[in-house]
């Protein structure tokens, strides 16, 4: 056969199977159309065909694995303003069933309409908009309290057996993604720590759109600038995978951050670091993490303990390499977000753990030799306390509990223009074991 013949025969062939790979995906999208025609025409009741839509989307994701979902466009605002560190709402945290039997405040955000409304930690909420919510998932309530800039929500408070009405006006909440060892009475916070002012403390909530930059201004606003830091990414979930590269830059000079690799073990990206760091690399650091520290969480405390810039101190980390896209879907109303890649850190280990019912295996960032340290469910309660108690200036002393809510009182450790010069003691400290273990780690560097 003569060779352009057999050129030709094997175009055909190849148009062939392309032509028939479509048409199975294309019968598979044409059924699924015509399952829902049927069902809207011939379910015993009516059937809401954008639920079917979205029913199926959802189910599609599921199937994926945990981390892929479909976003819908109700819920994208919300997904949204999480990264982004910005939405409409009170400015209280909350806590419920089932950790708590009553809805309970937590803390305001300082300035937030709820501190300046004079909701306080302990205040339990029975109503929000005559509707009892007391025994409600906070999920739920704190998805009602959010809302609108301008709009009100009128709250119904129980105080230790009194019972109140407050009509509240949502306003802009930006959301702190780094935080430190107690909040001043001006609303700020002090990141060199009360135990040891040698030390700062910065905990990230999440990694977002403005993360890396408030890191980087935590940091420079410590006077004296602290000779070693601590940065606690426990229960951190997460978020985007640039802030937490960016903060990996801020403490090495060059080298590997994180390579990710999609389909075919191909290599998708390779992040390195640029000359330059925010801290000189003398500067001790500790990274804190526990089992519920995840996803950028990881990537910050392998990269850095890989490149023997910090130790980790605390439990072997969730186990979450995965890298999701978010995808506009329905013209952006919409979207899906779809995992694409795993990712590793510079030693090349594994991070992502496959099954999630299995301790078995390599998986997850372990915490440096002879400082794994685990909490008990008591320790866990007495520690998530601390933090909330720290949060508030009225409980941890920075406003002397008889000052009025918006007064602005200093604590006497401040001199110099503002510097803490002295370490005052904590007594709260050794309420969490794993910090005051980080602590110990990097005093024991500092005073060699």
């Amino acid at each position: 056969m003569p060779f352009k013949n057999l050129r030709s025969l094997f175009l055909f062939a190849f148009i062939c199977l392309l032509c028939y790979g479509n048409a199975v995906r294309y019968r598979m999208t044409r059924d699924l159309g015509l399952a829902m025609s049927i069902i809207d025409q011939e379910y015993v009741e009516p059937a809401d065909s954008k639920r079917l839509y979205e029913a199926a989307m959802a189910g599609m994701m599921r199937s994926l694995d945990p981390h892929s979902s479909y976003i819908a466009a109700q819920k994208l605002p919300s997904f949204q303003s999480v990264f982004e560190q910005q939405f409409g709402g009170l400015g209280v945290s909350l806590d419920g069933p089932p950790r708590r039997p009553q809805l309970t405040v937590m803390t305001t955000l300082f300035n937030s309409p709820a501190f300046k409304a004079g909701l306080r930690p302990g205040d339990i909420i029975a109503r929000v908009d005559g509707e009892d919510v007391m025994t409600w998932p906070v999920e739920k309530v704190s998805d009602i309290l959010r809302g609108k800039e301008g709009t009100s929500v009128q709250l119904k408070i129980d105080r230790q057996g009194e019972l109140f009405e407050k009509t509240i006006v949502r306003g802009r909440i930006d959301v702190e993604s780094v935080i430190g060892d107690r909040r001043r009475g001006d609303g700020s916070w002090e990141f060199l720590m009360q135990a040891d002012p040698r030390v700062a403390y910065l905990r990230i909530e999440l990694f977002g759109e403005k993360t890396a930059a408030e890191l980087q201004k935590a940091i420079e606003s410590c006077d004296p600038p602290p000779e070693a830091l601590i940065i606690d990414l426990r229960d951190n979930s997460g978020g985007l995978l640039i802030a937490a590269t960016q903060i990996c830059d801020m403490f090495l000079d060059d080298g590997q951050i994180v390579t990710t690799r999609g389909r075919n073990d191909r290599v998708d990206e390779e992040v390195k670091a640029k000359i330059g760091t925010i801290v000189p690399n003398n500067v001790p650091i500790a990274i804190l993490i526990n089992e519920h520290s995840a996803s950028a969480s990881e990537v910050v405390a392998a990269c850095l303990k890989d490149r023997k810039r910090a130790i980790v101190v605390g439990k072997r980390s969730f186990g979450k390499g995965s890298v999701q896209n978010v995808i506009p879907l329905e013209g952006g109303r919409a979207a899906m977000r779809l995992t694409t890649a795993y990712y590793y850190p510079p030693s090349g280990r594994r991070i992502h753990r496959r099954d999630l019912t299995s301790e078995e295996g390599s998986w997850g960032v372990d915490p440096t030799e002879d400082c794994e340290i685990g909490l008990t469910a008591e320790q866990l309660t007495a520690a998530v306390q601390r933090f909330r108690s720290r949060s508030d200036p009225i409980s941890n002393g920075m406003i002397p509990a008889q000052a009025p809510a918006d007064e602005s009182t200093q604590t006497s450790d401040k001199k110099d223009g503002g510097a803490i010069r002295e370490a005052n003691p904590d007594a709260s400290l050794p309420e969490d074991a794993q910090l005051w273990l980080a602590l110990q780690r990097l005093q024991e560097k500092l005073d060699q």
